[in-house]
């Protein structure tokens, strides 16, 4: 099998490598503007002795801000049935309007947290700021995960049946998405 290199022919080696899943994130600002973008750069990092997620952002987001002035922010993983809602969501708005009200996702109170979960996602995870690593145009955010929710007849105490539940959606490029190994245009 012949090689070629590409990486001067590709602009981004995220194009040639797995996605990672798009999730949202839900923040507050320190003036209680709830803030809620989407992002493709998500990860479990560690399950003992605590569990920890990360995601990548830009520095220069709101989303950034709102982590580091108030430590604290929920991934929400979404459903299939939500691409308009999670493209939307990653338009640009300014700063003083809650992105919950543009895109008409649905809030409700966290349990340990300030910010506030998502409805519509399956899945709510917690997370107070752990750590940060700065890693070119995106620094990388540790989060410690304090709690969890996921729709109750999604849950499972099989862990094959549960993460098979956990819809498997990523970004591709621009408004285009995969689920479950087909793409869909927003």
């Amino acid at each position: 099998m012949n090689k070629i290199e590409i990486l001067d022919k590709i602009e981004k080696v995220v194009y040639v490598t797995q996605a990672s899943p798009v999730i949202l994130v839900s923040t507050i600002s320190k003036d209680n503007i709830e803030n809620v973008a989407p992002f493709a750069m998500f990860m479990n990092c560690s399950t003992k002795p605590d569990n920890m997620v990360a995601i990548a952002i830009s520095p220069k987001t709101d989303t950034y801000a709102n982590i580091k002035e108030t430590k604290q922010f929920i991934i929400g993983i979404p459903k299939e049935n939500m691409l308009d809602k999670l493209y939307k969501a990653g338009e640009k708005v300014d700063k003083n309007i809650s992105e919950f009200e543009v895109t008409n996702l649905t809030s409700y109170n966290s349990k340990e947290l300030k910010c506030k979960r998502i409805e519509e996602c399956i899945v709510n995870i917690d997370c107070i700021f752990e750590n940060e690593i700065e890693t070119g145009n995106h620094h990388i955010i540790v989060g410690k995960v304090v709690a969890c929710d996921i729709d109750e007849d999604k849950y499972s105490e099989d862990k094959v049946t549960l993460r098979n539940n956990i819809p498997s959606i990523y970004h591709i490029t621009g408004n285009k998405f995969m689920i479950d190994g087909k793409i869909k245009e927003v």
